[in-house]
């Protein structure tokens, strides 16, 4: 345990003067803790105007980011590590037009990112390093809020529940192919054509060949009023298509659907009134065939939140329940657990990811709160219970992490998160937080020496 602290210092160290070296003028500070008027050294790299008066710009850019994680109890295992991460971003982006009506956009993103002394089984994974890639390169073509986008891009969905790319990931998601969105007035669709990039560590990048999702969506725009008093603010109904034909094992080869919707009315939102409400439900029914079994299976969320306006820093607090199928496992041509195809890793179900969505019923109440207009804070606690008992726990993979056993408990977890950030300049932030995994019954029935998990982080990030 000394030895596992002691290492993590030394790295500590060695680490942070690469990633806190600011210029001067950018650490000058307002007594309110937003950085004070001061000349910005990357002005010169923003909005360069390469024709004139003719509308032709370009914009540079980049990222250097430095996180440090430690782990005491891995996914409730006996397992410890101390691990850094570095990534640097680079982007450029070259715009023709006005985006007040037509125009044509040309966005490049350039990535290296470093794994350093992970030792928890699987080593360096491909969402933990990657050596010099494209992490984006597509070119827009568009008319105000509508646009055609092609090439390698990040895609995330709705609020992610099926589809993002969280960057949490150092490599982060991207995908191949065509997106389109057309808005016109108080309606949006979006179309989505793509394949996920494979991430090679020692080798250029490529699309996966034995994957394929296309997806449709038809619903609200951003911002738009209710189309009649009562009805929601938000409203969107989808249809999401996956295909996996792997070159060998047919057991393997799937093809799902996955149709629903999601809607969410908002009450109380002017300035005027002291505290804004919200209510939200999101539900999915999955079908298609995974080797010879039939896919039956579905999700459902709701989660109401609540904005107390004239308390310092704007407090929210959102209570939700969710619940996703699980395996039968008396049924041997039904597959009944469903499956999300894409998910972001923290978005949903805790920080520490180590509970997945199937055979689960989560109740969660999440708070956020901005006590300084430079720091943003976030609690959450998770508790996850069984929903059959003949059924074990899943991953965010959608791989089985505990299985049933004999067990006949129901409660699986608890899980409380703290987080923050704080904006230290412009240009630089400084991140923090960690997590507690407390095992129910079910995972001590199931193993013996399951232990609470303890999963703390701190890093920064510098944008310019």
């Amino acid at each position: 345990m000394r030895r596992c602290v002691g290492t993590w210092k030394v790295r500590l160290r060695r680490l942070l003067p690469l990633f806190l070296v600011v210029p001067t003028g950018l650490l000058a500070q307002s007594a309110t803790g937003a950085p004070a008027p001061a000349h910005d050294l990357f002005a010169p790299l923003k909005n360069i105007a390469l024709a004139g008066d003719r509308p032709l710009v370009l914009t540079v850019g980049g990222q250097l980011r430095w996180r440090e994680e430690f782990f005491r109890g891995f996914n409730t295992l006996p397992l410890a590590d101390d691990h850094a991460q570095t990534r640097v971003l680079l982007t450029t982006e070259l715009v023709a037009g006005r985006r007040t009506g037509a125009f044509a956009r040309l966005y490049a993103e350039g990535r290296d990112a470093q794994s350093y002394g992970r030792n928890l089984p699987g080593g360096v994974r491909s969402n933990d390093a990657d050596r010099a890639d494209f992490q984006t390169a597509y070119i827009d073509a568009g008319y105000r809020s509508s646009l055609l986008r092609v090439g390698r891009q990040e895609i995330g969905l709705a609020r992610e529940r099926m589809f993002g790319a969280p960057d949490w990931s150092n490599t982060r998601r991207s995908s191949t192919g065509a997106r389109l969105q057309l808005v016109h007035k108080a309606f949006a669709l979006e179309a989505v054509d793509a394949r996920p990039i494979i991430v090679r560590l020692r080798k250029p990048n490529v699309a996966d060949s034995t994957q394929r999702f296309r997806t449709l969506s038809i619903g609200s725009s951003a911002g738009a009023r209710p189309l009649a008093r009562g009805l929601p603010s938000l409203w969107q109904s989808y249809w999401y298509e996956q295909s996996v034909r792997p070159a060998s094992g047919l057991a393997n080869r799937a093809y799902r659907l996955t149709s629903g919707g999601r809607v969410q009315w908002q009450w109380r939102t002017a300035k005027t009134h002291a505290v804004s409400h919200s209510l939200e439900f999101e539900g999915a029914r999955q079908f298609g065939t995974v080797g010879t079994r039939d896919i039956q299976a579905g999700f459902w969320v709701a989660e109401a939140q609540w904005q107390f306006k004239r308390v310092l820093g704007a407090p929210t607090l959102a209570l939700g329940v969710e619940e996703a199928s699980s395996e039968r496992p008396g049924t041997s041509n039904t597959l009944e657990v469903f499956s999300v195809m894409y998910p972001a890793a923290h978005q949903h179900g805790g920080y520490a990811d180590v509970i997945g969505r199937p055979n689960v019923r989560e109740l969660h109440a999440i708070s956020q709160w901005n006590p300084h207009p430079a720091l943003d804070l976030r609690g959450a606690l998770y508790w996850f219970d069984r929903l059959r008992l003949d059924d074990g726990v899943y991953t965010k993979q959608n791989t089985l992490f505990r299985a049933a056993g004999t067990s006949r408990a129901r409660h699986v977890a608890e899980e409380i998160d703290v987080t923050g950030t704080w904006r230290a300049t412009t240009h630089l932030r400084v991140i923090f937080g960690g997590a507690l995994v407390l095992p129910g019954a079910f995972l001590r029935e199931t193993l013996a020496d399951t232990q609470t998990e303890r999963w703390g982080f701190v890093g920064t990030t510098f944008v310019f």
